[in-house]
């Protein structure tokens, strides 16, 4: 007798349903885990800065508009976040102190930033040992502690209600207290920092710093309203200055359009940013991104989890990283409906594009570093080596081998051959092979790895040079207009800006 597949799987119900009935099946238990879980969460692998954004996000899903990081100035060492959320009542407030509140494949809100119901416990206990949430919503206030020495000593989830005798008088009550509604996480016996940081207070400015600058690039977009609900970031009632990483508002910067993935109905959108080079930049800009780290170590692929930056820096292995790409930057835009797929961790500080995302990543990575690679191979020009300006160095290639060469033809080059005698010609032509025989590429490249900034002349500085080999020319009789146009189009002058006129203007005067 042939058993089709249906019949099969009616035979299996049938069986299961036989078990059941007969009460055969294995037996299970009920493990609740031992509260020295607490204990073991803290290793998760937080940083205090990320952990300072884990905590935030929930600010952010509560439509703060307004969220204040206070760090204590002297000991004891304490950190708050004071936010004007929508705050919680007393059954919210326990639910979000219930560790995994919330499942993973829960649906969310869009602008939700939660994923796993663990961040704002994980991330807190990963730096202190008593964590206070007091939230306030219709005029009511509740406060509820986690305190790790209290559950181990007691061998249970007890969750400590308090009384407003126990926390009015530590740092974030006052600002809290003039909100209508909102929140305030105090993170009290930051033992766990202390022992990564030092327990000096040089130590814990220095956290302060990092915390300041991973939340002014972590929420760059909502402290700057670019897309997402504004939201005004502070610390100890500073503001927080957003840190762009495309440096999208500067006219240096040149972008693609948007591009959209379809993945699962959703869209994951792209668009590749190319970064000015440092010298076109001010020291305040230059000084902006250089607070990131290295170019080198922080181009690749930004990808935004419904606003919020959540990895950076990476090429996620479709590309290597290089000189050539390092002015490239990659925003990657996706739904928290696709979380499943980039295998978001607990932190939300890891993620890996799925397959499909991951093959068309590599079919655009090239491109999207092309534009820089252009850059790099004349720094700081604005137009293509094959343009008409002439170029003082001209870059050769012979398979992998390149080197400079100076360019004969440059008008400087022909203005100052033309007025030497015929035996100093050939003398001239020597010392310019030895110029670019000894053209120091390691030293330049172990410079400009660093970021170091080469220095450029000045607009007058470049006029100056120019009447001066006006002066020179003229004596010779060359064309005033031809001299002119020639050097104009040449490296360095033709990048400034108004240098023709500027330039006759000088020599008629």
């Amino acid at each position: 007798m042939i058993v089709e597949g249906k019949q099969i799987g009616e035979i299996l119900a049938h069986v299961v349903k036989s078990l059941h009935a007969s009460r055969i099946l294995v037996k299970t238990l009920v493990v609740p885990p031992d509260p020295s879980l607490l204990e073991s969460m803290r290793s998760i692998g937080y940083t205090v800065e990320a952990a300072v954004a884990d905590v935030i996000d929930n600010s952010v899903a509560a439509a703060s508009r307004n969220i204040d990081i206070l760090i204590s100035s002297s000991g004891p060492f304490e950190l708050s976040i004071v936010d004007d959320g929508s705050g919680m009542s007393r059954d919210e407030a326990v639910d979000a102190m219930r560790l995994a509140a919330t499942s993973p494949t829960k649906l969310r809100r869009p602008d939700d930033l939660g994923r796993f119901g663990l961040g704002l416990k994980t991330a807190s206990l990963s730096q202190c040992r008593v964590l206070t949430v007091v939230s306030k919503k219709d005029g009511v206030v509740t406060a509820l502690q986690w305190s790790l020495d209290h559950v181990i000593a007691t061998g249970d989830w007890e969750l400590i209600e308090l009384d407003p005798d126990d926390y009015t008088s530590s740092v974030g009550w006052s600002q809290l207290a003039e909100c209508e509604s909102g929140t305030w996480v105090h993170w009290g016996n930051l033992d766990q920092l202390m022992i990564t940081e030092g327990d000096d207070q040089s130590a814990f400015d220095q956290v302060a710093v990092r915390v300041r600058d991973h939340v002014a690039l972590v929420f760059h977009l909502f402290n700057s309203g670019d897309g997402v609900p504004k939201i005004s970031f502070s610390m100890n009632g500073s503001p927080i200055e957003p840190i762009d990483p495309f440096m999208s508002q500067s006219r240096l910067t040149t972008h693609t359009p948007w591009e959209s993935i379809n993945i699962d109905g959703e869209n994951v959108r792209l668009m590749a940013y190319t970064l000015p080079y440092l010298s076109r930049l001010s020291s305040t800009d230059r000084a902006r991104v250089l607070r990131l780290g290295g170019l080198r170590e922080t181009q690749g692929f930004y990808v935004y989890r419904s606003g919020r930056l959540v990895i950076w820096g990476t090429w996620f292995r479709v590309l290597l990283r290089s000189e050539m790409a390092k002015l490239t930057r990659v925003r990657v835009d996706i739904p928290n409906t696709l979380d499943h797929l980039w295998a978001l961790d607990v932190k939300k500080s890891s993620a890996d594009p799925p397959p499909v995302i991951r093959r068309r990543l590599s079919e655009l990575a090239k491109t999207m570093m092309a534009p820089s690679q252009r850059v790099q191979e004349f720094r700081g020009r604005k137009v293509q080596i094959h343009s008409t300006v002439d170029y003082m160095w001209t870059p050769l290639t012979n398979g992998d081998e390149f080197h400079y060469e100076v360019n004969p033809k440059h008008p400087s080059i022909e203005a100052f051959v033309h007025v030497l005698p015929d035996d100093l010609k050939r003398q001239f032509e020597l010392v310019l092979k030895d110029l670019q025989n000894t053209f120091p590429i390691i030293d330049a490249h172990n410079r400009l790895s660093g970021d170091s900034v080469p220095s450029t002349p000045q607009n007058d500085e470049l006029v100056s040079r120019a009447v001066s080999a006006w002066t020179l020319a003229a004596t010779h009789g060359v064309n005033r207009d031809v001299f002119i146009t020639g050097l104009c189009r040449s490296d360095p002058y033709a990048l400034e800006p108004d240098f023709e006129a500027k330039l006759r203007k000088a020599i008629h005067e």
